[in-house]
């Protein structure tokens, strides 16, 4: 089944870095790339138009990393449904997966991290780093 195909291209993206799935609340202190979606578990019960969602998010996402890996940036998928990021010396910055089931935080630990929201296409993404993290 496409989930399971799903399923597969996330757990080959992100291995080195999944996030403990158990855990519902994910606390970001470093610089990086946060994509952010489904648990394992939820995109085993996703319809078909939100597998549909996911596969291009995997797709899209698949191709970021690659992208930001090779800048020495982290990347790592996360599945909590609260994400907090930290930033300045005690700023933080909170993303709930209820609002918003898929999506992308920049993070550079200093100034307020940026939210893309749902699915962006990898050239999007691409462009969207190269601004915050000042890349060429």
């Amino acid at each position: 089944m496409k989930s399971s195909i799903i399923v597969s291209c996330l757990l080959f993206l992100f291995f080195s870095s999944a996030s403990a799935q158990y855990l519902s609340t994910r606390f970001i202190t470093s610089e990086g790339v946060y994509l952010f979606g489904p648990s394992l578990a939820e995109a085993e019960s996703l319809n078909v138009d939100e597998g549909e969602v996911l596969d291009d998010f995997s797709y899209y996402s698949t191709r970021l990393a690659s992208f930001v890996r090779a800048r020495g940036l982290t990347c790592e998928y996360v599945s909590e449904r609260t994400i907090k990021v930290r930033f300045g010396s005690k700023n933080m910055f909170t993303v709930c997966r209820d609002s918003v089931e898929f999506g992308t935080i920049l993070t550079d630990g200093k100034k307020k991290p940026r939210l893309l929201k749902y699915v962006l296409t990898d050239t999007e993404l691409e462009e969207e780093c190269k601004e915050f993290f000042n890349l060429k």
